[in-house]
């Protein structure tokens, strides 16, 4: 098996360095764009999507605030997050895949002289200034990198699915080759399609990070559980000065929240330890979610997620997905 594998990429490679890159794209556009965007295909296409996005924001986020009295208006955010992500994951790079090969089809002298890793070069480096203009360069090296890869196995696929087309085969029958490639893919695509949601999120002020907000004695009581004897105030962020602010009606909340909702559903996810909590020889964070409905508040306290995969805490310092 591994064999056929190493000799259908050798194939693939040799195929590649030789293609039409203006039938390359004849293809994209007649045989990819217009299957995927009939009505009998887009709509479950569209549902699939939407359900992947959920479950991925899920396991990323650990929580889904949903507003119970505004569904309406929790649809619309869903369906405009999702179309922000689609953008950026699906149909900017199939714009400048388009412009890639046409441009190589507009130089026929030299592209198909060029060595195969070079036209790889050349297919990365635009990408990424792509990716550098589309973002004013504000994302993080690392978001960066995963979004390029994404886009390159994109492009991969589709090319495995001209040359499939080429020789005469079903282009949409699933082989081993074209399994790998589908599953570097997704594996490239989780992290900033989830990302993007998470942008999507803030940017429409469905959610805010470390916004300023006021909250009443009741609520304020909730958030001030100590985490468990171990943990001195000094490390408590209701105790800091900087982030809370006790007042005669409530507090003021400053900083190390996240705030999810619509109107008078909403979320609040509060950091309770300025510094990671140490136990058992491996570092935690410990939040409070304050979930109210329509004015009616409760809270669970003293959710303990392990530093390394608390997307919270990357959040509530804006390290996620872009610089500053």
């Amino acid at each position: 098996m591994i064999s056929h594998l190493r000799e259908s990429f050798r194939q693939y490679c040799k195929e590649w360095s030789e293609v039409d890159l203006g039938k390359f794209n004849i293809f994209i556009l007649k045989n990819i764009l217009r299957h995927i965007f009939r009505t009998e295909s887009i709509i479950p296409i569209l549902v699939v999507v939407l359900v992947v996005a959920v479950s991925i924001q899920a396991q990323r986020a650990s929580y889904i605030f949903i507003p119970q009295s505004s569904i309406t208006a929790y649809a619309t955010f869903l369906i405009l997050q999702l179309a922000i992500s689609l953008l950026v994951i699906f149909i900017y790079p199939f714009l400048i895949i388009l412009l890639f090969n046409y441009l190589g089809y507009r130089l026929p002298h030299i592209i198909p002289r060029i060595f195969l890793p070079t036209k790889v070069i050349l297919l990365l480096t635009t990408f990424y200034l792509c990716l550098r203009f589309l973002s004013h360069g504000k994302l993080t090296p690392d978001f960066e990198l995963m979004v390029v890869a994404t886009w390159t196995s994109l492009y991969f696929f589709l090319m495995n699915l001209y040359l499939a087309q080429k020789h005469g085969r079903d282009v949409f029958k699933t082989g081993k080759f074209r399994l790998i490639l589908i599953f570097i893919f997704i594996a490239f695509m989780i992290k900033p399609f989830s990302m993007i949601l998470y942008h999507t999120s803030e940017i429409i002020n469905y959610m805010e990070i470390n916004p300023l907000v006021f909250i009443d004695n009741t609520q304020c009581k909730m958030l001030s559980r100590k985490i468990n004897t171990s943990v001195s105030d000094s490390n408590l962020s209701i105790s800091n000065p900087d982030l809370v602010e006790h007042t005669a009606n409530g507090c003021y909340l400053y900083g190390n929240i996240i705030r999810l909702g619509f109107a008078s559903d909403y979320v609040i996810i509060f950091k309770k330890n300025l510094q990671p909590v140490t136990e058992s020889g491996r570092h935690y964070n410990y939040y409070t979610r304050l979930n109210c409905y329509s004015g009616n508040c409760f809270s669970e306290d003293n959710i303990r997620l392990d530093v390394s995969n608390d997307i919270n805490a990357k959040i509530i310092e804006k390290k996620v997905w872009y610089e500053g």
